[in-house]
């Protein structure tokens, strides 16, 4: 997937959050009366064991396993995520896949979530994904430079955290992506990189 290929999906449109149903499971106690768990344990479960269930999947040998995959994503659709769930998700993008519209779900899987939680963990895998998935993470902080929001979050991070594993490679992307070929591209780029120009004057490819 070249980056050109790619500039048309580029811009920041997250999809609206699905509806999920909640469960409650009995079970019996000791003395034999029937409780229910709270719902917010039973949600927990599911979304654990979802989030196993699609990291099993996740390459996509098969197409039972991208079918899989594809039905998990929706029924994780509308849930809420840590951090460190976020980071497993990210860890999930590969460029070879040959199943990218399929991934595209789990973008915007991601994109669903909290803003600063999916900032902060994009970041925080940086590096992982500058090796496995660098078109993916291009893609996605090119997103984040096309909504004001989350722009001013990613510039608000990456002030803040600095010295967090990831921030030096998304500073050096950020850089990079000033002589992309898209005009909104280069020109978001060019205001966030002004607002980390202290970052920037570190960063290994910055040059002046």
């Amino acid at each position: 997937m070249s980056i050109d290929s790619i500039d048309a999906r580029r811009h920041f449109t997250p999809v609206s959050e699905l509806s999920w149903c909640a469960r409650t499971i009995e079970c019996h106690s000791i003395d034999g009366q029937v409780q229910a768990v709270p719902t917010a344990t039973n949600d927990a479960l599911i979304k654990s064991q979802l989030l196993d269930e699609l990291l099993r999947a996740s390459q996509m040998l098969t197409s039972e396993e991208v079918a899989v995959f594809d039905r998990t994503v929706q029924a994780l659709s509308g849930l809420k995520f840590s951090g460190r769930e976020l980071g497993v998700l990210f860890s999930m993008f590969a460029d070879d896949t040959p199943h990218h519209d399929v991934m595209w779900g789990l973008l915007h899987l991601v994109e669903a979530s909290d803003g600063d939680s999916m900032v902060s963990a994009l970041v925080q895998s940086a590096p992982y994904m500058l090796r496995v998935a660098p078109e993916w993470l291009e893609t996605f902080i090119c997103r984040l430079l096309n909504s004001d929001l989350h722009r001013n979050m990613l510039i608000a991070y990456l002030k803040s955290m600095a010295s967090t594993k990831g921030a030096a490679e998304v500073v050096s992307l950020i850089e990079a992506l000033k002589a992309d070929t898209s005009d909104c591209i280069r020109a978001k780029a060019s205001v966030v990189a002004s607002a980390l120009m202290p970052l920037l004057e570190y960063s290994p490819t910055y040059q002046p």
